[in-house]
């Protein structure tokens, strides 16, 4: 009877698939198959973990839109403010304008209309001392005292009085050469004296006789 154990072992061949070898082989495959496959496993579970997802990446792109337009729009709200208040601001000074500008505008009406009045006025004074000149001159021509006056160029003809004085000496005179031909008429009144003198006369003389004032 032949030994199948003994022959196995002597003559090299392959163990049976029941042998404890090919068994031990078949388990380390096995065990090796599923240390692969775990960490393939392993493996792709953190690849997936590691990687987000497109919605976890749309969120982000949405969050940062969403900060990008706050912050545009606080700065839209800023610059509004600033052209609201830049715009206050000149209306403010287009205010003020106008009403300096009315202020003005009614200066140069008034100081127009004082002006018009102050013209008017010249023109009056400037009238009525045209009116005034020869009366004041005919008044002044109207008054005199001693002296030799000539006839209607220093007094006017007409009637004259005086107070007189003790001393008081008077000639109407046809010329002035001062001979004796040119009295036309003379008096030494003792008190007051009245004389009248004609246009003819040349000239008429006073001495001591005060004021001489015309009254006709």
């Amino acid at each position: 009877m032949i030994d199948h154990a003994d022959s196995d072992s002597t003559t090299g061949s392959s163990p049976s698939p029941t042998s404890p070898a090919r068994k031990r082989s078949w388990l380390s495959r096995v065990v090796v198959t599923l240390a692969l496959a775990a960490a393939l496993g392993a493996g792709v579970g953190i690849g997936v973990a590691a990687s987000p997802s497109e919605s976890e990446n749309q969120a982000k792109i949405d969050a940062a839109v969403a900060e990008q337009r706050a912050h545009l729009a606080a700065e839209q709200d800023e610059a509004k403010v600033a052209l609201a208040d830049a715009e206050e601001e000149a209306g403010k000074a287009a205010a003020d304008q106008a009403k300096a500008d009315e202020a003005r505008a009614a200066a140069d009406t008034h100081a127009k209309e004082i002006n018009a009045q102050l013209d008017v006025r010249a023109a009056e004074l400037d009238e009525r001392e045209a009116d005034l000149l020869p009366k004041e001159a005919y008044a002044a021509k109207s008054t005199f005292g001693n002296g030799l006056h000539l006839v209607g160029e220093d007094i006017n003809p007409g009637a004259y009085r005086t107070a007189g004085s003790s001393s008081c000496y008077w000639e109407r005179l046809s010329g002035t050469s001062g001979e004796f031909e040119d009295i036309i008429t003379n008096d030494l009144p003792s008190g007051g004296s009245v004389v009248t003198i004609s246009a003819s006369d040349v000239a008429f003389k006073s001495s001591d006789c005060g004021t001489w004032t015309k009254i006709g």
